[in-house]
């Protein structure tokens, strides 16, 4: 046998040691590698769907990772014209004794004559869950005029005025509301919840009073006690820039949110958006469009609070009632324990829940629980839970136990003061199973609300897609789905360890 010398040996040693920590890169490298593709796969269709649920356009193909909406020079622009509006940088809209400036640049190719663009406010009324009222539009009452800024090379400028003149000249407060219901003299609901009634002191507001809907957002002054009316307030100004063959719109203050025509027509839907209409246009539609004007009051807030309700209903019973099964299955004797877990417990888990959707549904309408508290009643005790509660029971040492019965403690006490307490990993991931199960739950809720403002999300958002998808418009359900995954997603992230983490072992000490 040969025998290799000391300092050979070390090399071998050392190269050996070497190849043994790059074998172990190496897993780690694909281990990290395969954990980033199966990440992609599955979170890449939900960023895709965040970041789509900014777009004026989603449909859009190819689909762009790069957005104006999220772009700082254009939120910068948004918020500037909303200010020109004035509505603010945040909240946008036209009001009245306002001018807003909005600049194009028109590319016109050598021999193709400089014509300049036609300009146009174009009508824009959104579809809405609950109001029917058609309301005011900002080209009925604007004035729009173009006029050439500069030229650079084929590079034409232009300047697009929105002029929006007050019905009124009178000086005083201004204060906002909403026009009240039709009648004999025009009346309007102020900010602080008192009707007073209009004067209209110009022909342009006589004009209008025939032609405001009710619930109309206005804008009035008030002088000596009187009010009068200032104008109609907008939320959008739509403008259309339409442009000869050959030319085409190079630039613009704001991108534009609709492209026909070969891309001679374009389309800005609205151009005093401020920062909410522009980035966040999509998300503020979900609630402004499924507002009741004549409370205020949003349907999609409701049906986020419904849900909240009803997914706390849901814990509350699962943590009381599944931990108390779940300990009895687990630690007491008893006739027929056996037969109950089989019978309530696995049994209960393998029937499907449209089996029994007649039947229940004839109790809980013969009972008059067709509301949140009949759904809540409906999934009153989780068989899943009492399952996951009497296996993590069953974990748990018994010395526990032993040790409370020679203090002294009875079979309740026991479960209250020791065993319960020691449950904690178990109880935090029931609730946040059972949060998760209630808060995206759909077939019972569709089957046993009936009325819009008792909805929870679920169920609204598929009114979402009956009502805006035909039409194309999947920006605002995609906007529905993202503000409804983010309360899950924050409980999760919030209270994941619980699901790994376990005290029990170290109650006993050895």
């Amino acid at each position: 046998m040969t025998v290799l010398p000391a300092p050979r040996r070390a090399r071998v040693a050392d190269t050996g040691e070497r190849w043994l920590a790059r074998r172990r890169w190496a897993r780690a490298a694909w281990l990290y590698a395969f954990m980033l593709v199966m990440s992609f796969f599955f979170l890449g269709p939900f960023l895709m769907g965040v970041l789509s649920s900014f777009k004026d356009d989603p449909n859009e193909y190819p689909p762009r990772l790069i957005i104006p909406q999220l772009s700082a020079q254009y939120i910068g622009a948004a918020y500037d014209l909303g200010v020109q509006g004035g509505g603010g940088g945040w909240q946008g809209g036209l009001y009245p004794g306002r001018t807003v400036t909005f600049d194009v640049q028109v590319r016109s190719p050598g021999g193709t004559p400089p014509t300049p663009p036609a300009a146009a406010l174009f009508p824009y009324q959104p579809v809405s869950l609950v109001s029917i009222a058609r309301f005011a539009q900002a080209r009925d009452f604007a004035r729009l005029s173009l006029t050439p800024t500069g030229t650079s090379g084929d590079v034409r400028s232009y300047r697009v005025t929105v002029e929006y003149p007050a019905l009124t000249q009178q000086a005083g407060r201004v204060v906002t509301g909403q026009l009240g219901a039709p009648g004999d003299r025009l009346t309007a609901t102020l900010e602080d919840g008192r009707t007073v009634p209009l004067t209209l002191d110009t022909p342009e507001a006589q004009a209008v009073q025939y032609t405001l809907s009710q619930y109309q957002p206005v804008e009035v002054v008030e002088r000596g006690g009187t009010y009068f009316l200032r104008g109609p307030i907008f939320e959008r100004t739509p403008l259309q820039i339409d442009v000869q063959r050959g030319q085409a719109v190079v630039e613009g203050t704001l991108p534009p949110s609709d492209e026909q025509n070969f891309g001679r027509s374009l389309a800005y839907r609205n151009v005093t958006p401020g920062i909410l209409g522009y980035t966040f246009n999509n998300y503020r539609r979900a609630f402004n469009e499924t507002a009741n004007p004549a409370t205020g009051r949003s349907l999609f807030f409701t049906w986020m609070l419904n849900t909240f309700f009803y997914a706390f209903l849901r814990v509350a019973a699962a943590i009381v009632f599944c931990s108390l099964a779940g300990y009895a299955l687990a630690r007491l004797h008893f006739p027929g324990k056996t037969l109950i877990f089989l019978a309530f417990v696995l049994f209960a888990q393998m029937v499907p829940a449209q089996v029994n959707l007649v039947s229940n549904y004839v109790l809980l309408n013969d009972l008059g629980l067709l509301n949140l508290w009949g759904l809540w009643f409906n999934g009153l005790v989780a068989a899943a839970g009492v399952f996951l509660m009497k296996q993590f029971f069953e974990g748990m040492p018994r010395e526990l136990e032993e040790s409370a019965a020679i203090d002294g403690a009875g079979p309740f006490t026991t479960f209250w003061r020791v065993m319960l307490p020691q449950a904690g990993p178990a109880l935090v991931a029931l609730a946040i199973t059972q949060f998760q199960g209630a808060w995206n739950d759909f077939f019972w809720p569709l089957v046993i609300l009936r009325e819009n403002t008792s909805f929870t999300l679920t169920v609204g958002l598929s009114n979402f897609r009956e009502l805006y998808g035909g039409q194309g418009d999947y920006g605002l359900i995609l906007a529905g789905a993202v503000l409804s995954a983010i309360p899950v997603i924050i409980v999760f992230v919030i209270f994941q360890r619980y699901f790994v983490d376990t005290g029990a072992d170290s109650a006993v000490k050895g």
